[in-house]
Order: C-alpha cells, then structure tokens, then sequence
C-alpha cells in the first residue's frame, strides 16, 4: 500500500484545512490573531481521523470559546442562517 495521496485527496484535504481554518477564524478572530494568525494555527494543526486538528493548549481553547461565546452573545456570530 502506497503512502502517496491522489491529486483528488490532496484537494479535499486542502479543502478541510481551509475550512478548519476558515471556522476558528470566523468564531475567535483575535484569539486566532494572538496566536500569530491564520497561518501560524495551520503550523499548530495536524490532520486526524477526523480532519485537521489544532494543537493547542488548555489556556488557548478557553481564549477561543470565551470569545466565541462573548460574540454570540452580542449577535456577531452567525450561526449557520
């Protein structure tokens, strides 16, 4: 079995990473900006069974769910509508 991905499944994983990216963004804009933006959370992710992944710790994740929570709160987050 080859370890080497099809152009097909190098898309579609481009495309998950986006995504991935797109939704912490979108969710906790300055706690992904503290982390040194979008690029600097792709460096921090890895793919998993379940797609990619960002490797933080516990400080980071309560930031973003604080923020995220704090926009939701004030309407800025929009929530699949």
């Amino acid at each position: 079995m080859s370890d080497k991905l099809t152009v097909a499944e190098v898309v579609q994983r481009a495309a998950q990473i986006d995504g991935m990216l797109d939704a912490i963004h979108d969710t906790a804009p300055d706690a992904v900006q503290a982390m040194g933006g979008r690029d600097a959370l792709a460096r921090r992710s890895e793919m998993t069974c379940i797609g990619p992944m960002p490797r933080l710790d516990a400080d980071e994740w309560e930031r973003m769910s604080q923020e995220y929570e704090a926009r939701r709160e004030h309407g800025s987050v929009n929530r699949g509508h």
